[in-house]
């Protein structure tokens, strides 16, 4: 066989080009990888809200949740896990190849009028809780920063609307206020007793199923 030294060196050349590109390929593999991980990472942290609320509701929706069932549903879920499995025990036999939601939805169907009612009373209290740390919360905050009076003068918010038209109502009052700044709303709402849904003995109950957010952040 006669060497070829143009034909050695064009080989050479050949396998030098076929390593680097092998090499590419794998730096290339690797930044794909780094770059659908840090994708997920960044949906992860800025999906909106609504989309973790759909996400995490069809499951029930699909095994038979309605809305009307949502406060009996939160009442059973709110047990202690000894309460919960003693809760469910019962309508176990009746799917006796169905998941642990499927005998939720059975067990919230046989016992929805009192569970309701509690999931309520929960739910209740649950806003009436964050509606007061809110308001200690805002009332510190405007301790210590005396000279910041900036929001007064912004249009009054969503949930102070709400609670304004809640207290008109529960007050029987002859008008509702109009064209007022967050300041003033703030200091009608102080006025009249701020949340009278929390404050009335017989309004318990009432709204339970709303998010409590709409008062948390109505005095500010």
């Amino acid at each position: 066989m006669i060497y070829d030294r143009d034909e050695e060196r064009r080989r050479s050349a050949l396998r030098k080009a076929q390593a680097e590109t092998a090499r590419l390929q794998a730096k290339l593999a690797g930044l794909r990888r780094n770059e659908r991980s840090a994708r997920n990472r960044l949906l992860s942290g800025t999906r909106h809200e609504t989309w973790h609320a759909h996400r995490l509701a069809y499951q029930d929706r699909q095994a038979g949740y309605s809305g009307e069932m949502a406060e009996a549903r939160y009442y059973l879920r709110a047990l202690p896990a000894d309460q919960y499995v003693q809760a469910i025990l019962p309508y176990a036999d009746q799917l006796a190849e169905g998941g642990v939601i499927d005998i939720e939805v059975l067990a919230v169907r046989a016992n929805m009028e009192d569970w309701t009612q509690k999931g309520q009373a929960l739910l209740h209290e649950r806003a009436r809780v964050r509606y007061e740390e809110e308001c200690r919360s805002f009332a510190t905050w405007a301790a210590d920063n005396p000279g910041k009076k900036s929001w007064r003068d912004r249009p009054a918010t969503r949930a102070q609307w709400m609670l304004i038209r809640r207290t008109v109502d529960a007050l029987d009052l002859a008008s509702v206020p109009s064209r007022i700044s967050c300041g003033e709303a703030y200091d009608w709402l102080q006025e009249h007793g701020a949340n009278v849904r929390f404050r009335a003995a017989d309004d318990k109950g009432d709204h339970a199923g709303e998010d409590a957010g709409d008062d948390a952040g109505s005095s500010s």
